[in-house]
């Protein structure tokens, strides 16, 4: 009715109607719009609009009529099945006296309203399906007629040029702010920054640009060649930077190693999907892409939504292919600069090498020789004092002799010593040697420079710490899950925590009193305590901490 009472003619609100959802240019907005509008036009008390994925099925479901606490207690949305799928395998419309009288009803999820009468009625943009309009329980009780299956189709013919806008309109922002992005990402590559700046402005910018809720880049550690986490953005897991990720089987893994894209609408319902990354929420929408081109990945972008988040649209995920493509230019940069450096520096070696050796050590040697001449006519006394300084000049002349081996490049004898292995290498060594015994793979991070500051003693003793307490996890927790932790500043730090059944209350084992005996004979201490005194299964955390050496902080 208008403002004077009088009955509005149901033309009159078909055109106000399509008015109303052609004036939107928000996307999500104009759905809304449509299902609100189409509620009114057919009297119905409730109403949905099921948006189709890239595989058919229902990738979004918006509702109308039904309260914040209905939803929550209806539990997840539809994703196709029952009379809902009967428009998505049938896209023509369909009325019903009766919902859960219909061949292809599967009833209804608890805490759900009684639904009766029905209407749907299909959505297409450019001639393929968009999605359906579903409307229940005209008021009034009785069933829904031709005219409002006639004005339907009016509005679903108006709906369509409203989607078409606003998904122009919203691709053409997008790409706005992805050329901003672009740009800013190419300075900052131009200007020489370093690539962790660089990583971490693309992480960021793509994750604006991708209306993502987490974007990680990760890249392979030079001596395992497994992915560690670089920077991320977004769900606290800047904190988790340096996370090891698994060696094979997930959508980072057979990325990095095929250079093939892989994305899905739903992370939870494929395994490959799974991040090593201790996340509050559960994830939706995943693309991972490759920072480079296949067999000569540099390292791989991903980017995800919260689950129920709508599907990454195509143009989304072009950008997150740009962007991957601009941090494997910025990788190969550093690389190219680092090699530069590096020539210049060896360059720089053999030039002051072949000074010292043709000019200083020269000098020296003369010198020693007029002092030697010099002493064999003095008197004893300065015979003897001129003798002391040859000895010293002999000496000097060793020194510099060996500094000069040392500027020279390759390996020490001749090229055939064994190269030392990292520690970081050993603790990913030691972790995956456990996988089986275990039945899991633990969760490995790492914090601040392990291979430059830790010392090859402390590297020692801690490695038969990690694997004295990864056996006891294994022998005694009975844990389905565990964590490692290793973090160089001051000290080094070696967490291990599992979800087991916790430490039992008798005196301490043999092995966890040689684990802190190696902390004491350097000078640390070891904490043996529950992981979570809340849980039901408090599980255990081991925290072995020793100190580094004065020399190896300052170096650092």
């Amino acid at each position: 009715m208008d403002p004077t009472g009088t009955p509005r003619d149901r033309t009159d609100l078909l055109l106000e109607a399509v008015v109303t959802v052609s004036r939107g240019l928000e996307l999500e907005t104009v759905l809304h719009h449509i299902v609100e509008t189409a509620i009114e036009l057919v009297d119905a008390r409730y109403g949905a609009l099921g948006v189709l994925g890239d595989d058919g099925r229902i990738a979004r479901f918006l509702t109308v009529g039904l309260t914040d606490g209905q939803i929550a207690a209806i539990g997840p949305y539809p994703t196709g099945h029952g009379v809902l799928g009967e428009l998505i395998r049938h896209p023509v419309p369909l009325r019903l006296h009766d919902l859960s009288a219909h061949h292809a009803s599967v009833g209804f999820p608890a805490h759900h309203p009684p639904m009766h009468t029905f209407v749907g009625m299909p959505l297409r943009v450019h001639g393929s399906p968009f999605g359906n309009l579903y409307l229940t329980d005209k008021r009034g009780g009785g069933d829904f007629t031709d005219d409002d299956q006639r004005v339907l189709e009016a509005l679903a013919a108006a709906a369509s040029v409203a989607v078409e806008n606003a998904r122009l309109y919203d691709d053409t922002r997008l790409r706005e702010r992805w050329a901003r992005a672009n740009d800013q990402i190419s300075r900052q590559v131009l200007a020489g920054s370093s690539p962790d700046d660089v990583l971490a402005l693309i992480g960021s910018q793509a994750r604006e640009v991708a209306d993502a809720d987490l974007t990680a880049i990760s890249v392979p550690d030079p001596a395992t060649g497994r992915l560690v986490l670089q920077t991320a953005s977004g769900l606290g897991a800047d904190e988790q930077v340096g996370t090891v990720f698994s060696a094979d089987g997930t959508f980072a893994a057979l990325t990095f190693r095929t250079g093939i894209p892989m994305t899905t609408d739903d992370a939870t319902a494929d395994q490959r999907a799974g991040f090593s990354l201790d996340l509050p929420v559960k994830l939706g929408p995943l693309a991972v892409w490759p920072l480079g081109k296949p067999g000569s990945a540099r390292g791989v972008l991903a980017a995800a939504r919260v689950q129920g988040r709508q599907p990454f649209p195509s143009v989304v995920v072009e950008a997150l292919g740009a962007f991957a493509a601009q941090g494997a230019v910025a990788l190969e940069l550093a690389e190219g600069r680092a090699n530069a450096e590096r020539v210049a520096l060896l360059r720089d070696r053999e030039r002051i090498a072949r000074d010292l050796h043709d000019l200083a050590i020269q000098r020296l040697y003369a010198t020693g020789l007029s002092l030697q001449r010099v002493a064999r006519t003095a008197p004893p006394q300065v015979a003897e004092q001129l003798t002391t300084a040859v000895d010293d000049l002999d000496e000097t002349i060793s020194l510099v002799r060996t500094t000069i081996y040392r500027l020279q490049p390759g390996d020490r004898a001749g090229g055939t010593g064994p190269r030392r292995v990292g520690l970081r290498s050993r603790v990913i060594t030691e972790v995956d040697a456990t996988v089986v015994s275990l039945g899991f793979a633990p969760r490995l991070r790492f914090e601040g420079p392990i291979d430059t500051l830790v010392t090859p003693e402390i590297a020692d003793h801690l490695v038969a710490v990690l694997r004295e307490a990864l056996s006891n996890v294994a022998r005694h927790a009975s844990a389905s899950r565990a964590g490692v932790l290793l973090a160089v500043a001051d000290d080094v730090v070696l967490t291990v925590a599992d979800d087991g059944v916790g430490i039992p209350s008798v005196a301490i084992h043999s092995g966890l009193r040689n684990l802190a005996r190696r902390a004491d004979e350097l000078g640390g201490s070891l904490e043996i305590g529950p992981a979570d005194p809340d849980a039901d299964r408090t599980g255990t955390r081991l925290v072995w901490r020793v100190p580094l050496p004065t020399d190896a902080v300052l170096s650092g």
